[in-house]
């Protein structure tokens, strides 16, 4: 009797090692990156535009679409509930986002940009270019097309794994 016997390719050899330390992990050095990123942007945001970094990424994604549900807020951003309606009520305090009743569903928040949201998502939109080029400045092109290529290939298997309930891979 024959087995057969699977060849493992050297990426998921070492996808399979078992790690020796925390900064090994691959979850630890996004986080730590990202952490890297939103201390050096949150201050300047706080100190130039008077924004958190999650008012900015409010701000930014209803800007973007026009108009946005507050449960596609909260999914996106994965915040709690009731820290998302104290952001956004600040907002809506400031001018910069309006809410309204769903048309669709009177259960559902909509969120509108303002003109004077719109300004100020222009102001910290061209900011935030400058700084992706200077953070991803030690990439060539090639290199961040396929940085940006595998960051969408993780996330979006990572959501489906969060959204199936499944923390262990």
């Amino acid at each position: 009797m024959t087995q057969s016997v699977k060849k493992t390719s050297q990426s998921e050899a070492d996808a399979l090692r078992p790690l020796s330390s925390l900064p090994e992990a691959l979850s630890f050095r996004i986080s730590r990156l990202a952490a890297i990123n939103e201390r050096s942007g949150g201050r300047y945001f706080k100190r130039e535009y008077d924004l958190t970094l999650v008012e900015w990424r409010i701000l930014g994604l209803t800007a973007t679409e026009g108009m946005i549900h507050f449960t596609t807020l909260r999914d996106t951003l994965l915040l709690d509930k009731g820290q998302l309606s104290r952001t956004i009520k600040a907002l809506v305090a400031r001018g910069l986002i309006e809410t309204r009743n769903s048309e669709a569903d009177a259960r559902q928040i909509d969120l509108h940009i303002t003109p004077a949201g719109q300004e100020l998502n222009d102001q910290a939109l061209r900011f935030t270019s400058q700084r992706n080029a200077v953070l991803a400045g030690v990439l060539t092109q090639a290199e961040r097309a396929e940085f940006e290529r595998m960051l969408d290939l993780l996330i979006g298997h990572n959501q489906a794994l969060l959204a199936k309930g499944i923390t262990n891979g």
